[in-house]
């Protein structure tokens, strides 16, 4: 093998599942999608491997938006794509605390909320100023911001919030 395929190979083994986990954690998307997606965006990122400059924004953009496409697909073939097991939920403090922490997140300014998923799937401030086309430190800044409005949020709807009145 040449160090190319070598580099690709690597950046592959890499970022693949990261790229999966973003798109699950990012806009919610079923792992099906994500894989496809992902798999999707490796294989056109392969085609053009020389040219990009910027493989993992690039790679995460590609697999983003044919996701965004797939699921359109899908709910044109699925009249009905929102089917919930209820006999699955075993624990509903945990249930609970996901809820909230992503009604927290949900109401979160963009920005915020973007680096707080993208925290949630293990990436790196670096890594999450080259997706965002910021610096490492504004995106440090946006998930500081964006913790304690999370903490927050947790804790007044936990009755743990000063807002919160005691009989």
């Amino acid at each position: 093998m040449d160090s190319e395929s070598d580099e690709y190979t690597a950046f592959f083994q890499h970022q693949y599942p990261r790229v999966v986990s973003m798109l699950i954690a990012y806009r919610g998307f079923t792992p099906e999608i994500a894989e496809d997606a992902a798999a999707e965006a490796m294989t056109r990122l392969l085609l053009h491997w020389r040219k990009v400059a910027m493989p993992q924004a690039w790679v995460r953009t590609v697999a983003l938006r044919h996701a965004y496409l797939l699921k359109k697909k899908q709910q044109a073939l699925l009249p009905d794509p929102a089917v919930v097991d209820h006999g699955a939920v075993d624990d509903l403090a945990a249930v609970e605390l996901a809820l909230i922490t992503g009604s927290a997140i949900a109401v979160l300014p963009p920005r915020q909320r973007e680096v707080m998923t993208l925290t949630l799937v293990d990436m790196t401030p670096s890594e999450i100023a080259e997706v965002l086309g910021c610096t490492p430190g504004q995106a440090r800044d946006n998930l500081a911001h964006a913790q304690r409005a999370v903490s927050s949020a947790i804790q007044k709807e936990a009755g743990g919030g000063p807002d919160t009145q005691h009989p």
